[in-house]
C-alpha cells in the first residue's frame, strides 16, 4: 500500500499532502530541480530507469543533466547510445565512454580480419554536437585497442567551457588543434598518438590545469611540459615488445613548472625513458624511479641508470623518494640521499635478482662487493637527510638474510631521527624470526631512540595502481597511502 500510494505521488503534478493512514513521502515533495540533480548523480542504467516510475520521472530524467557513464563494466553499444541521445533533451554533465569499437573500413579477406583507417570519428562528432555541453563537468573518450588510429573529432576541444576532468585513450588527436578548455584541472592521456606541436596546444588551451597523466603516448619523442598551474605529473613510457632492438627513448622535460610538488614515473621498468627536471622549485614528491629510466636530470645532476654519473646540484624541497628494485646497492642510494637533503620518507622495492645473485656461486664478484657494505656514514662527509631529516625508510620485499640486512641495518644505525622502519615481507616468519632480526638489524644500537620496526605480511594483491594518485591531490604522500597496499601487520 505505502509503494501504491508514493508511486501516485510521484506521479502527480501537483504537491501531496499527507492525509492520515498514508505514509510520508518526501520525495514527490521535492522540487523537480533537486530531483533532476538526484537522477543526474546516479549511474547511467538506474537513472534511466527512474522513467518507469512516472510520467514525472520520464520528463525530469530527459531534461536533467545527463550522466552517460558507460564505466559498470558492461558498457553500452553504439545503438544504446544514440537512443540516450536521442531521447535526452537536457544539458550534459558526464560523458564516459571508454570502449568505443572503431569502424572498420575494410575486410581484409586474405588475412580474415578488418581493416581500420587512420580516419576520424564521424559518431562523435554528431554525438556530441547534438548535446548541450555548456555544463559538461567531465568527458572520457577511449576506443578500443583496435581503434587507436582513430582521430577525435577537432570540434571536441572547442565544445566545452565548462569541462573539469578529461580523458583520452586509444586514438590520435587532430593536428592544427586548437583547444579551449578554460578550467580543467585533470587531463589523461593514455596510448594517444601526437605530435609535439598538438602537445603543446593541449598545454596552452588548458590555463587552469593541475594534474597530467601521460601514459604511453606515441608520436612525440619529448614532452616538454610548462603550466603556471600544474601540480602533479604521472609519466608512463610505452613498453618496449619483444624483440624490438630499437633504441627510442621518450622523454619528459620539466621546463618550467613553479606549482609542481609531485612527479610520478610510474611502470618504468620495462620502458626507456629520460626525464629532466629544469625548473620545480616546490617538487616535494618523486619516484617510483628505476632502471627503466636511462637518464635522470635533476638541474646539472645526472643519474644514469640509477647510478650518479655527477652530483652538482641539489634538491632541498625534495621530501617523499620512492625507488624501484634499486636496494641493496647502498653507493646507489645514498648518491639519492645526497640529491635530497632533506629528504624525510625513504620508499624502496628491493630488487629480488640481486638476493638470488648473492647465493649463487657464479656471482661470487657481486656477494663479495655487497660483503663490504658499510655499517656507518663517513664522519668525515655525513649525509645531512641521515643526520637531520630522514623519518621513514620502507622497505619490500624483505626475506631478512645476507646483504638485505646489512643494507637495513645501515639505517638503522646513521638515521639520527628515523621514527619507524617497515619491512615487507611475503609471509609471516614468526615471533622468534622477528627476535632475530632485531639483533641482526642492530635495534639496541639505533642511533635515533624513537625508531621503530614494524614488519608487515603479504596478504592479497589489491591490484591497485600508482597513477591514480596522479590526480587525487588530496592524499600528501601517495607512497605513504599506497606503498603496502596488499599488507597486514605482525
Amino acid at each position: 500500500m505505502a509503494t501504491t500510494a508514493s508511486n501516485r505521488r510521484i506521479d502527480s503534478d501537483e504537491p501531496s499532502g499527507t492525509g492520515s493512514g498514508d505514509c510520508a513521502d518526501f520525495i514527490s515533495n521535492l522540487p523537480d530541480e533537486v530531483l533532476g540533480t538526484v537522477v543526474s548523480l546516479l549511474p547511467t542504467r538506474e537513472g534511466g530507469r527512474t522513467q518507469a516510475l512516472s510520467r514525472r520521472c520520464r520528463r525530469i530524467w530527459r531534461v536533467a543533466p545527463l550522466n552517460l557513464d558507460d564505466r559498470d563494466g558492461r558498457g553500452f553499444s553504439e545503438k544504446v547510445v544514440t537512443r540516450i541521445l536521442s531521447g535526452h533533451i537536457g544539458s550534459a554533465r558526464r560523458i564516459a565512454l571508454t570502449r568505443i569499437c572503431p569502424l572498420p573500413s575494410r575486410y581484409d579477406y586474405s588475412k580474415h580480419r578488418e581493416i581500420y583507417d587512420d580516419a576520424g570519428d564521424g559518431r562523435i562528432d554528431e554525438w556530441l554536437r547534438s548535446r548541450d555541453l555548456s555544463l559538461l563537468q567531465e568527458l572520457e573518450l577511449a576506443y578500443s585497442y583496435e581503434g587507436r588510429g582513430t582521430t577525435l573529432p577537432p570540434s571536441l576541444f572547442r565544445l566545452a567551457p565548462a569541462l573539469r576532468v578529461a580523458r583520452f585513450g586509444c586514438c590520435r588527436l587532430p593536428p592544427n588543434l586548437a583547444v579551449d578548455f578554460p578550467h580543467l584541472q585533470q587531463l589523461t592521456l593514455h596510448r594517444v598518438t601526437l605530435t609535439d606541436e598538438t602537445f603543446r596546444a593541449v598545454l596552452s588551451g588548458c590555463p587552469t590545469l593541475e594534474s597530467l597523466l601521460l601514459e604511453k603516448n606515441v608520436g612525440v619523442g619529448c614532452f616538454r611540459v610548462s603550466s603556471p598551474t600544474l601540480r602533479s605529473i604521472g609519466f608512463v613510457s610505452p613498453c618496449k615488445q619483444q624483440g624490438d632492438d630499437t633504441d627510442d627513448v621518450h622523454e619528459l622535460v620539466v621546463e618550467d613548472a613553479p606549482c609542481l610538488d609531485r612527479l610520478l614515473s610510474l611502470s618504468q621498468k620495462y620502458g626507456s625513458a629520460i626525464i629532466r627536471v629544469i625548473w620545480a622549485p616546490k617538487l616535494e614528491i618523486l619516484g617510483l624511479l628505476s632502471y627503466g629510466i636511462s637518464q635522470l636530470h635533476i638541474g646539472t645532476t645526472v643519474f644514469q641508470k640509477m647510478i650518479a654519473v655527477s652530483l652538482t646540484t641539489t634538491m632541498p624541497t625534495l621530501k617523499v623518494l620512492a625507488l624501484d628494485y634499486v636496494g641493496p646497492d647502498l653507493d646507489a642510494v645514498h648518491n639519492f640521499l645526497k640529491c635530497f637533503p632533506c629528504l624525510e620518507s625513504l620508499y624502496i622495492i628491493l630488487d629480488p635478482r640481486r638476493f638470488e645473485h648473492t647465493y649463487c656461486e657464479n656471482k661470487l664478484p657481486l656477494l663479495k662487493k655487497m660483503e663490504n657494505m658499510p655499517k656507518y656514514a663517513s664522519l668525515d662527509d655525513p649525509t645531512e637527510c641521515l643526520e637531520l631529516h630522514l623519518k621513514k625508510v620502507a622497505l619490500k620485499v624483505y626475506y631478512g638474510r645476507g646483504v638485505e640486512v646489512d643494507f637495513a641495518r645501515f639505517f638503522v644505525l646513521n638515521a639520527k631521527v628515523l621514527q619507524k622502519m617497515e619491512f615487507g615481507l611475503v609471509d609471516d616468519f614468526g615471533d622468534e624470526w622477528r627476535a632475530i632480526q632485531n639483533m641482526k638489524l642492530q635495534l639496541e644500537d639505533r642511533a635515533s631512540h624513537d625508531a621503530q620496526l614494524e614488519f608487515k605480511r603479504f596478504s592479497w594483491n589489491t591490484f591497485k595502481e600508482n597513477k591514480k594518485h596522479t590526480h587525487d591531490l588530496s592524499i600528501a604522500n601517495p607512497f605513504g597511502a599506497s606503498f603496502f597496499d596488499g599488507y597486514v601487520s605482525l
